[in-house]
């Protein structure tokens, strides 16, 4: 067992070294991976038994009662843990509520929405609508921050949070890309719809939609499910080896008739 462990530190350290940016991790080597998911922190898979956590987990790690827990700490390419703190924090959603209307949307995009906002400053006459989207946002990221890789994702939460409690005025109002996006949400799942309509010809599993559509995961998986209850796409299950079922997505027999 021991040795068995030690080789795979062995090649994922020599893996690293490839890698110029790098930051400090606490690897977590068990085979009680159930037990693992009792901790709040994120982590980070990097083989069968190997997890990457952040630094500050080390003690949440050692309560759960782990018996045959092995824990070092170690350098990873920092490119993998951003990547994992983002799709993390696209998979997350956070409500916007803006005069009658109200959507949903990822932490991650509201929270670039308000960060450009801020950098750009806010005007007098949108200061109102600013500190509440600001407010809402806070009050889901603050809970979640905490237990984040140290990357840039992280350092950018950080800056937002100090940057709402001295926001610069603007003589100008925002109007950056992304200001208007109960607009943007409707237009990029009409553009969404319109893709699968065409890369649903063959079968296709959720990964190859978000690759393909370049949506997140979060929003993928909404409006595909608003596509199935319209008859539009038609949802299977196929199991492959060990683990859940993976979802199949594919046109409803009646669309691919139409489309022929």
């Amino acid at each position: 067992m021991k040795l068995r462990r030690i080789t795979i530190i062995n090649i994922y350290l020599n893996l690293t070294v490839q890698y110029i940016g790098v930051t400090k991790v606490i690897l977590a080597i068990t085979r009680q991976k159930k037990k693992l998911r009792k901790i709040k922190y994120i982590c980070l898979r990097l083989g069968r038994d190997a997890f990457a956590f952040p630094p500050l987990a080390k003690n949440s790690i050692k309560s759960v009662g782990i018996t045959d827990l092995w824990l070092l700490e170690s350098d990873v390419p920092e490119e993998k843990l951003e990547q994992r703190n983002i799709k993390y924090l696209q998979g997350k959603q956070v409500y916007v509520h803006l005069a009658d209307k109200s959507y949903a949307t990822s932490i991650y995009e509201e929270l670039g929405v308000l960060s450009d906002w801020l950098a750009h400053g806010v005007h007098e006459s949108e200061l109102d609508e600013f500190m509440q989207r600001a407010n809402n946002l806070k009050g889901d990221l603050e809970p979640i921050a905490h237990y984040l890789f140290d990357t840039r994702a992280k350092e950018a939460i950080f800056q937002f949070l100090v940057g709402i409690t001295k926001i610069q005025s603007s003589e100008s109002v925002f109007s950056g890309r992304h200001r208007n996006l109960t607009v943007i949400h409707k237009e990029r799942y009409k553009q969404f719809r319109e893709e699968i309509m065409e890369i649903l010809h063959k079968p296709r599993e959720l990964d190859e939609i978000v690759k393909l559509t370049k949506v997140n995961e979060s929003n993928a998986r909404r409006w595909l499910a608003k596509l199935e209850s319209q008859g539009i796409v038609v949802k299977t299950r196929k199991r492959a080896g060990i683990g859940r079922p993976k979802n199949i997505y594919y046109l409803s027999q009646r669309l691919r008739l139409e489309t022929k």
